[in-house]
C-alpha cells in the first residue's frame, strides 16, 4: 500500500488514494489505528482517503487515530487539496470536496506548480446547541461551565465538527489535557467537543491551544477549530471581520476570514499551509 505524509501547521496526516475503491469500508477505522499509530505504524493525527465522488471534483474521507470517523478536518482538507493538484488527480487552483458535511469550494495558491497554501470556504457556523450539538436551547454562548473543579466561561459552534471556545489571559500555563479533556467529555456536549484555548494578542490577532476529540490529546494545529476561534471571537466582539484574523498555533499560523450579514456571521473561510513531509510503502500493516 502506497501512503503520503502531510502536515498542515503541525497538525499531521497519513493520505492513501483510495480512488478504485480497493479498501473496503468495514477496515477503514482499523486500517487508521494501526497507520496512524506513532510507534507501530507511519504515525498521524489522522487517515485522509482520497476517493471517487460523483457530485464534485473527489471525496473526502478523514478518519481520526483512534479510527473514529469525522465529518471534517481542515487543516487535513487543505493537505488534501495539495495532493490533488500536485500529483494532478485535479490540475485546477479551484476545486469542489464532497465531505460529510457537504460539498466545500477550495483553492489552491501555487507556486511553481506545486500547491504552498490553500483556502477552504468552511462555510455557514452552526451555533444552534441543537446542531453543535449540546444540550438546552438557543445558542451556547459565554456560558459558566464547572470543569475539573474549575469554573470556565464557554462558547460553542460547529463548524464541520463541535468545537468549545474558552478565552484565557495567560495560554502558556493552561494545562490543556486536564481541562481540555474534562471539556471534551463535558455532559453539556452529548457526543463530544473538540476545545480550543484562546488568547488574544493584538487586533484580529490571537494565540490557540487545542485538545482534540479522537485524537485525544493536544495538537499542533486545529484547522475547524481555529476556525470556530475566529468565528467566537467576532461574535464576542473581540475581533473584527473587516479584515482576516490571524490565529497562531503552536505547529504554525492560519488565517480566517468571518462574513457578516445584518449583525450575523453567514460564512468562514480559513487560509493556511499544506506541506507533503515523504511518501512510502508499507506491507505488513495487517500482519500480526
Amino acid at each position: 500500500m502506497k501512503f503520503y505524509k502531510y502536515h498542515g501547521a503541525g497538525n499531521d496526516f497519513v493520505l492513501v488514494e483510495n480512488l478504485r475503491g480497493e479498501i473496503e469500508e468495514k477496515t477503514k477505522p482499523e486500517l487508521a489505528r494501526k497507520l496512524c499509530h506513532r510507534h507501530f505504524g507511519v504515525g498521524g493525527d489522522g487517515l485522509l482517503l482520497v476517493e471517487r465522488s460523483d457530485k464534485a471534483d473527489a471525496r473526502f474521507r478523514y478518519f481520526n487515530s483512534d479510527g473514529s470517523e469525522a465529518e471534517m478536518c481542515g487543516n487535513g482538507m487543505r493537505c488534501f487539496a495539495k495532493h490533488l493538484y500536485d500529483f494532478g488527480i485535479v490540475k485546477r487552483e479551484k476545486m469542489r470536496i464532497e465531505t460529510l458535511v457537504g460539498v466545500l469550494n477550495v483553492e489552491v495558491y501555487p507556486s511553481n506548480g506545486v500547491a504552498k497554501e490553500v483556502g477552504v470556504e468552511m462555510g455557514l457556523p452552526r451555533f444552534l446547541r441543537n446542531e453543535i450539538p449540546a444540550l438546552g436551547e438557543g445558542r451556547f454562548i459565554k456560558q459558566k461551565l464547572r470543569v475539573a473543579g474549575e469554573e470556565l466561561e464557554v462558547s460553542a459552534v460547529n463548524t464541520g465538527v463541535p468545537h468549545a471556545v474558552v478565552f484565557v489571559r495567560d495560554l502558556a500555563n493552561v494545562n490543556v489535557l486536564r481541562l481540555g479533556r474534562a471539556l471534551r467529555f463535558h455532559e453539556a456536549f452529548p457526543q463530544g467537543t473538540n476545545v480550543n484555548f484562546v488568547e488574544k494578542l493584538g487586533e484580529n490577532l490571537f494565540a490557540v491551544r487545542t485538545y482534540e476529540r479522537g485524537v485525544e490529546g493536544e495538537t499542533l494545529a486545529c484547522g475547524t477549530g481555529i476556525t470556530a476561534c475566529g468565528a467566537i471571537a467576532v461574535l464576542l466582539g473581540e475581533a473584527s471581520p473587516e479584515k482576516p484574523i490571524e490565529i497562531r498555533a503552536r505547529g504554525g499560523t492560519l488565517y480566517v476570514e468571518v462574513e457578516v450579514e445584518d449583525g450575523e456571521v453567514v460564512n468562514l473561510r480559513m487560509r493556511g499551509p499544506a506541506k507533503r513531509v515523504f511518501r512510502g510503502e508499507t506491507e505488513e500493516i495487517f500482519e500480526e
